[in-house]
């Protein structure tokens, strides 16, 4: 299975999971902060591979989705892992 971590950095300077994001079938389901998640799932995120178009990508876009996040979720506050994948 393929998934995504995505971090928040605490005031203590721990960093936490704040959403978890796996493929499943061809869409992604994301589980964590009921609010990131919310977010995540209505209002998308910016499509880094094809910054022309200006489009958002959503969950149901699948991996494309996915390898995105990392581009989305790369400041020192929010961080996302690269596309991870379990032995399942």
């Amino acid at each position: 299975m393929k998934y995504v971590e995505i971090y928040k950095l605490q005031n203590d300077g721990e960093q936490t999971i704040v959403a978890m994001c796996k493929l499943v079938g061809s869409s992604i389901e994301c589980s964590g902060d009921e609010v990131f998640v919310k977010n995540l799932t209505e209002q998308g995120i910016k499509n880094y591979s094809d910054l022309s178009d200006g489009t958002n990508l959503f969950p149901k876009d699948g991996i494309k989705f996915l390898e995105n996040l990392k581009l989305a979720f790369k400041s020192g506050y929010l961080q996302a892992t690269e596309v991870l994948e379990t032995k399942e």
